[in-house]
């Protein structure tokens, strides 16, 4: 499997507490998918979040996202440094 970041920007008035609800709601798709969840990081003053997964393809990144309607602005393959 590859690794793959999902770029997200955060609309308006999102909060912490919702945030981490999607972020659950992502963890409970991916993983019905067979795909393997990470970690995830956000920055709500800078108006973006980043989430790394294990899968397959981008496709199936994305997938996991439109699940739960959480909206992406990209999928990267990256290469994680040891």
């Amino acid at each position: 499997m590859a690794v793959f970041l999902g770029v997200h920007k955060i609309s308006e008035g999102m909060d912490e507490t919702k945030i981490v609800e999607g972020w659950e709601n992502y963890k409970k798709s991916a993983s019905e998918m067979g795909l393997k969840p990470l970690s995830a990081v956000v920055s709500i003053e800078k108006g973006f979040a980043h989430c790394q997964t294990e899968a397959d393809s981008a496709d199936q990144v994305r997938k996991a996202h439109e699940n739960v309607a959480i909206p992406l602005e990209d999928v990267v393959e990256v290469k994680p440094l040891q």
